[in-house]
């Protein structure tokens, strides 16, 4: 049977159509860092469509509940590659640990901070979550660090309210609306649905570009592959195959129609449903107007917005050259 989302994912698939591929691919293990959806769209539209097939590269794909877990497999060993946020890379550059982001899949940070609607009158700014829970994908990663700068911004330690791991799907929804948790800070489309359903009140949004230039003081680097410095080193071949599969994704994302990228993806990725992901991909495709690369500036912006609660940072003196390069994205 022919159904509209058929016909989607066959336009999608004909915009983005592969030619013939070698039958010799090299494997690369990916850590999934979540599925944020917009901070990560191009990745998993690079699955959804073979595209890192296309290029080169057999992708095995393991998926972690938050960003630092997949961090954690790249800096392991089990995994080769992440699929997560740039400032990984400074985080681990002041520990004196080496990782380099080398594609950017999303500019702005594409984060909100929200509260329960029955809180929303005890909880009125950051301040007010002092000993309170916040809902993060997972402690370290970039949803619980945007809370955290969020509540130093507003005058209290970011120790002054717990965080508590609810990963990036449904059981994050069965969290807020059960009420184990007071406020939420996620990625679309999972704020646009509660939003849609009057459950949440913001008290912070990075979602546009106005929104996280505000916030942050400046352009943000956001989503990004990255890899152990010496790995990427010793792979270079590799990681471009795996940044010219992204830089393919994004490129189709700034033309898509929203119908269009959410029919790229896995069937099950839009698990709220195709019209809340469709709005939520209205409501951040400026995410994806830039050329893949990362600027100093954008650097500069993380560099200066983790120092501005974590004083290790703050104190490390980060040279911030080697947590990037745009050597290996080809326009």
């Amino acid at each position: 049977m022919i159904t509209r989302r058929t016909l989607i994912a066959a336009s999608a698939a004909s915009t983005l159509a592969m030619p013939a591929i070698a039958q010799s691919r090299t494997k690369v293990r990916f850590a999934g860092g979540g599925v944020a959806l917009y901070g990560y769209m191009p990745f998993f539209i690079a699955v959804g469509q073979d595209l890192f097939a296309k290029h080169g590269i057999e992708a095995e794909v393991a998926m972690f509940p938050g960003g630092a877990l997949a961090m954690q497999a790249v800096l392991g060993g089990s995994s080769d590659i992440s699929c997560g946020f740039y400032e990984h890379t400074i985080q681990i550059a002041a520990k004196g640990g080496h990782l380099t982001a080398f594609v950017l899949q999303a500019q702005n940070s594409g984060l909100a901070l929200g509260v329960r609607k029955d809180l929303a009158g005890e909880i009125k700014t950051a301040a007010d979550l002092k000993g309170r829970k916040i809902g993060v994908s997972a402690p370290g990663s970039a949803t619980h660090l945007f809370a955290m700068q969020a509540m130093v911004k507003a005058g209290i330690k970011p120790t002054d309210a717990a965080a508590i791991g609810v990963g990036t799907t449904q059981t994050a929804v069965a969290a807020f609306q059960s009420k184990q948790i007071d406020a939420l800070s996620l990625f679309d489309p999972i704020i646009a649905d509660l939003e849609s359903r009057g459950e949440i009140v913001l008290l912070a949004d990075a979602r546009s570009t106005a929104g996280s230039n505000a916030i942050f003081g400046g352009p943000y680097a956001s989503g990004s592959l990255y890899a152990a410095t010496d790995w990427l080193g010793k792979n270079e071949a590799t990681c471009r195959m795996a940044a010219a599969a992204i830089v393919d994704a994004v490129n189709f994302l700034k033309k898509a129609t929203p119908a269009q990228a959410i029919g790229a993806l896995q069937k099950g990725m839009c698990f709220l449903g195709a019209d809340v992901c469709e709005g939520a991909f209205t409501s951040n495709r400026d995410a994806f107007n830039h050329d893949c690369t990362i600027t100093q500036a954008q650097a500069e912006t993380v560099k200066k917005a983790l120092g501005s609660f974590d004083q290790k940072i703050a104190d490390a003196n980060v040279d911030l050259g080697p947590t990037f390069t745009n050597k290996l994205v080809k326009g």
